[in-house]
């Protein structure tokens, strides 16, 4: 079921229940005689116009045949054509270039999520990323590694012209990055351990401490 079809059947879902609670709340308030509301709409004796009934239920017929024809009409993948491509047309679907585009990054270090969106267009692709990164790292550096890792796989390795990449930090986390772990303990072999020198205590000194 699509998306229209989901929101028209939970409309219509609410509908019948207000219209249950209110049914419900008439038993006891008596709004409404339901017998008489029947007869009134129902009864050929009412001057009803004809045009106008056949008018209210073709709509509903219309309405109902283009529900059937949403609900079983197959929806065609999203693809973008693959401008390397020589010797004929080819294509390729945005899912899989988002997956691609997504292993790749995420091999990248000091990265802790990632999201991928791909627009396409006419005449190539926007890619649109939304990551959250390490903050004990470069972050100009990184959001400039992962925008070109991606623009390259996805012209080189896919053949696909790429018209714009953009990447959106949305938070930044304080988990270290495997880099700054092995400079840390780098710098921690490299710096001398300073030791204190045990000082020379007097023979007679020690001996009567050592009589204590």
């Amino acid at each position: 079921m699509n998306v229209f079809n989901k929101v028209l059947v939970i409309i219509i879902l609410v509908c019948l229940a207000f219209f249950g609670l209110f049914a419900i709340v008439n038993e006891f308030a008596n709004f409404i005689d339901w017998s008489e509301f029947g007869q009134k709409i129902l009864d050929p004796a009412n001057d009803i116009n004809p045009y106008i009934a056949s008018l209210a239920l073709l709509f509903i017929l219309i309405i109902s045949i283009f529900l059937l024809i949403l609900e079983f009409y197959p929806v065609r993948s999203r693809t973008a054509s693959i401008s390397s491509s020589k010797s004929g047309f080819a294509m390729i679907t945005i899912d899989t270039i988002e997956a691609q585009i997504k292993n790749t990054i995420n091999k990248i270090n000091g990265l802790e999520d990632i999201r991928v969106k791909i627009n396409p267009k006419s005449n190539g692709i926007i890619i649109n990323m939304f990551a959250k990164l390490s903050g004990e790292q470069d972050l100009p550096g990184k959001m400039q590694e992962i925008t070109k890792e991606a623009s390259t796989l996805a012209s080189d390795k896919l053949g696909i012209k790429v018209m714009k990449t953009n990447l959106t930090i949305v938070g930044l986390t304080n988990k270290q990055t495997p880099a700054g772990m092995v400079e840390e303990e780098i710098k921690e072999k490299l710096t001398p351990a300073v030791t204190v020198k045990d000082k020379k205590v007097p023979a007679g000194r020690k001996k009567s401490e050592e009589e204590k």
